[in-house]
């Protein structure tokens, strides 16, 4: 119920150049009524609106991923078996769901029973000083449904990212040129690597600039691209590492780390698929496990000074 709360005051209220259809059903007129009393919660800081059409198509899209995490830890935790229709993606999935899950299919009924309760519930939830700042345009929120995060965009050409590479100075000594420009494929800030440079301190000890980035960026675990040398690296913590190869072939289909041969190289958009793959799974630990253990030299690398 938290979460319909969420998703209504964060959705767009734009038809997002939909046709609306020429519905008045009984979710939408629910959906509505639910909104309207968010409105005067929320001191009219909401948009007013008159059909509750697009706000029933927002509140079904955003609480999806939620009924299907729900359905997941439902099974595992009863084991009770799911319906075949049910891991179909379709258009009745939500009704599937939402009855594999014993909920009614018009959500905000839940909000009827014991409608003092939850309005004084409601109520505290949009006093919540956190929303208030929202609601005055000063920090941003979550919107449902949430896109799956994904790493940055990468050039075709790898020669623009040598040039984007070459222009990069380190911040730490007036101007100078990095020697090992290191671009981090989750945020896509470029970082000054191996160097002394840039070391900071991090729980009592020096770490080198990739290390502390990715105590910042990705509570540990960071993927890098090690421009001049066309290589991936994998950290997690501060003594974990491994290179991976990178997602550019030459037109041989071959990777070339190090840049030695010197052949044009060309994004394969499947291997960075499985680059990001493997981030997305939180496999990056994992893979850097099995690396070390086929690669006793890597154990030995101070992973920490990158």
């Amino acid at each position: 119920m938290a979460h319909i709360i969420q998703i209504l005051l964060t959705s767009s209220t734009e038809e997002n150049g939909m046709d609306q259809e020429d519905t008045n059903s009984e979710e939408e007129v629910a959906v509505l009524t639910l909104y309207k009393f968010l409105c005067q919660c929320t001191g009219s800081a909401l948009k007013e609106i008159s059909s509750g059409w697009h706000l029933w198509r927002n509140l079904k899209a955003g609480i999806m991923p939620f009924l299907r995490c729900s359905a997941l830890f439902f099974h595992y935790l009863n084991g009770v078996p799911a319906p075949s229709e049910m891991q179909v993606n379709g258009a009745n999935q939500f009704e599937h769901l939402c009855s594999y899950l014993s909920l009614p299919t018009n959500l905000t009924g839940l909000f009827q029973e014991n409608s003092e309760v939850l309005n004084t519930l409601i109520e505290s939830w949009c006093s919540n000083n956190e929303v208030r700042r929202y609601l005055e345009g000063k920090r941003h929120a979550i919107s449902y449904a949430r896109e799956s995060n994904k790493l940055i965009d990468l050039p075709d050409d790898y020669s623009c990212l040598i040039n984007q590479a070459s222009n990069f100075s380190c911040p730490k000594s007036g101007g100078d040129k990095s020697r090992a420009p290191t671009l981090c494929l989750v945020c896509g800030t470029m970082l000054c690597s191996q160097s002394y440079c840039c070391q900071t301190e991090l729980e009592g000890e020096d770490v080198g600039a990739c290390t502390a980035h990715t105590y910042t960026c990705g509570s540990g675990v960071g993927i890098f691209l090690r421009v001049r040398e066309c290589q991936v690296l994998f950290l997690a913590g501060k003594t974990k590492g491994c290179f991976y190869p990178p997602p550019y072939l030459d037109d041989y289909g071959e990777t070339d780390q190090g840049l030695r041969r010197g052949n044009p190289l060309h994004l394969c958009k499947e291997r960075f698929k499985k680059i990001q793959k493997l981030w997305q799974q939180h496999s990056i630990t994992e893979e850097i496990g099995h690396a070390q253990e086929a690669n006793q030299t890597l154990v030995g690398i101070d992973w920490q000074h990158l």
